[in-house]
């Protein structure tokens, strides 16, 4: 399809190479023009936009190998604030992201910040790290990472050791490394409001893309008797960390359009939200409607000190985990719904409107608002606790609304080898087997999980909040 019929959908027009819709511009740029000629182009047009992103430059290059070398975060600066698009994708359609996952590696992170959150006490940290090696990860996939520093093999220190008593009394190292889903995505010259003033045409934003990543971020649940994630809380700016990544079953948002999808709900339980952050964000590129409910004890267990609190400046020096998130994904207050089991905020938060506070579970929550909106084209994301997953699948199920959920297991590996991340599910055939979340996952069709087959809890005890089920 020609450039001019894809913007034409969404009510935009095209002429030498400059497409407007009110005050909103998209320059496209071939990349046979001059190198110098180009960055000048690209500088002037974001020292122009102020930020504003009323207007932007696209860079439109041949094929889409191109296109994956323009996109590497080395060449930022060189087209600062650029998108990129090939003529292939343009003409052939939006090629599908890879069923498998791509260009998975070994590689040093280098720590940024590990910050607790919800105060003194809090089990809940987020880790930020550089590592432009995952630039392709997509929503829902994580990295395997070791839980301390990576040191030489020789570090040429002699230590010295009191007695044999000591080492006797020295706790486990752990070895295998820990799966943890990536929650945020940062990218060079693209603010963190970015998304609340970027609006790309629907049909044309699959075929735009931005610079790969660089830094990232995510959230981890220290556990009461864990020694891994203990030993994470000790990392600090400047350690080196391995990881390998990105894995997990690629997932491609963009194919929710051909399938008519227009609104897409995302449901998150605790810590269970974190990975579903990157999902809304990639949701919200690509021109989606979204509304997120999350389901957590109490407002404090999200508050931390952070450099976003002085967008919504509720309180200096304090955030919001998820809430803000949301925010500088541009999602308005009211497409976000909070859940708190124990007790209710006994003031604002960021705007959200009071019947959007519920004093409960999150699946009620949600099956409240169903009752009252029953919205049409649209798509559900799950995450969190087993029984609460299955608990919203139930309430999908009776909406009409499809459901997929990322489901969280316990690995060794992340390959596949190891099997101790299986999930019983139906398959093609309608037998009962065996997936592995680490590779057919972790995004699953909800009707395919035969959840009674999982629950590795009992009814009885907490599906991630501070009640019973």
């Amino acid at each position: 399809m020609a450039l001019e019929e894809i913007l034409a959908q969404d009510g935009w027009t095209l002429a030498r190479g400059m497409a407007r819709k009110g005050d909103r511009q998209i320059e496209f740029h071939p990349l046979s023009r001059g190198d110098r000629q180009l960055q000048n182009i690209f500088r002037a047009i974001a020292r122009k936009d102020a930020g504003q992103f009323k207007r932007i430059g696209v860079l439109v290059v041949p094929t889409n190998a191109e296109l994956r070398r323009v996109r590497d975060s080395k060449f930022a600066d060189k087209y600062p604030r650029a998108f990129f698009a090939s003529e292939e994708e343009l003409r052939d359609g939006v090629a599908p992201v890879s069923a498998l996952p791509a260009n998975v590696m070994a590689f040093d992170a280098d720590v940024l910040a590990n910050q607790q959150i919800g105060g003194p006490g809090s089990p809940f940290w987020i880790l930020r790290f550089k590592a432009p090696e995952i630039e392709d990860v997509t929503p829902a996939q994580f990295v395997m990472m070791d839980v301390t520093p990576a040191r030489p093999l020789l570090s040429g220190r002699v230590v010295r050791r009191r007695g044999w008593d000591e080492d006797m009394d020295r706790p486990p190292l752990p070895i295998l490394k820990r799966p943890f889903g990536i929650q945020r995505a940062y990218y060079r010259h693209f603010d963190k409001l970015y998304l609340q003033k970027l609006v790309l045409p629907p049909a044309l934003a699959p075929a735009l893309h931005m610079v790969y990543p660089h830094e990232f971020e995510l959230l981890y649940k220290v556990l009461p008797d864990g020694v891994g994630t203990a030993l994470m809380t000790k990392l600090k700016r400047g350690d080196t960390v391995q990881m390998v990544g990105p894995l997990g079953r690629p997932h491609d948002v963009r194919s929710l359009r051909a399938q008519g999808i227009e609104e897409v709900h995302v449901i998150g339980g605790g810590v269970g939200t974190a990975p579903l952050i990157l999902l809304v964000h990639a949701l919200r590129y690509y021109s989606f409607r979204v509304k997120v409910f999350i389901g957590i004890s109490k407002l404090d267990v999200l508050r931390y000190s952070g450099d976003v609190a002085a967008s919504f400046a509720e309180e200096p020096g304090n955030a919001y985990v998820y809430v803000d998130d949301l925010l500088e994904a541009g999602l308005r207050p009211a497409d976000i719904h909070l859940a708190f089991d124990t007790e209710l905020p006994k003031r604002s938060v960021r705007g959200i409107p009071k019947p959007n506070l519920f004093a409960g579970f999150v699946p009620t929550q949600y099956q409240e608002f169903l009752k009252k909106q029953k919205p049409q084209f649209v798509m559900a994301y799950t995450c969190g606790p087993d029984k609460m997953m299955e608990l919203v699948w139930g309430i999908a199920r009776e909406a009409g609304i499809p459901l997929r959920v990322l489901m969280e297991k316990r690995m060794g590996c992340g390959f596949g080898v190891c099997l101790s991340c299986v999930c019983k599910v139906r398959g093609a055939d309608g037998e009962e087997t065996y997936a592995r979340v680490c590779t057919e996952g972790p995004v699953f069709d909800a009707g395919d999980i035969l959840w009674k087959e999982n629950n590795s809890k009992s009814p009885l005890v907490n599906c991630g909040s501070a009640r019973p089920c």
